[in-house]
């Protein structure tokens, strides 16, 4: 009988906090870059904020209740992720970007964030109106669920930088701080 190698048989589940392929995706991508053997699993869960969050506050209690309750839905899981966007008004406009948390099973929180980009200021009166960031900009420009493929981001960059590929440096930011532990003590 062949020996297996141990860390072949060593397996890791990543919970996140959402189904969207445009934040899971992200997640295998940058986790799988670090570990062997690793299995995403995207969970519906509430944020427990706003539809729209408009701080930056208040879109990282969204990313660490999503964290925390994919953790909840996904036993077996080793880390727990988080990604929640949302709107910060600076003097310059309003700035959009994705605020990302991971939570290992003892309860330690690494926090990272996407790029981000001032919104025109048409995307933000869609949004005073009621719409979210998904809604004004499926209006603006005429797509249907563009959080679901190429994002706002890749819309707004055509292409350079889409939803996936913002989220994954929010994650890789997140991961950091149990890539490196002893900083973080």
């Amino acid at each position: 009988m062949p020996i297996i190698p141990f860390d072949i048989l060593i397996f890791m589940i990543v919970a996140v906090g959402s189904i969207n392929p445009t934040k899971t995706n992200p997640v295998k991508k940058i986790f799988s870059h670090h570990f062997k053997n690793v299995e995403v699993v995207g969970v519906s869960v509430s944020s427990g904020v706003k539809d729209q969050p408009t701080h930056i506050d208040e879109a990282y209690q969204g990313a660490l209740n999503r964290a925390k309750a994919a953790m909840k839905e996904v036993k077996s899981a080793d880390y727990g992720v988080g990604i929640e966007g949302g709107l910060h008004q600076h003097k310059y406009g309003w700035f959009e970007s994705s605020m990302v948390v991971v939570i290992d099973r003892k309860g330690q929180i690494g926090v990272g964030s996407s790029g981000g980009l001032v919104l025109p200021p048409k995307i933000i009166k869609e949004i005073q109106k009621g719409k979210n960031l998904e809604e004004a900009v499926d209006t603006l420009f005429g797509t249907k669920n563009v959080g679901s493929g190429i994002g706002m981001f890749g819309l707004m960059t055509k292409e350079v930088v889409t939803r996936s590929t913002g989220v994954e440096h929010g994650v890789a930011f997140a991961l950091a701080r149990f890539l490196h532990p002893k900083l973080y003590q």
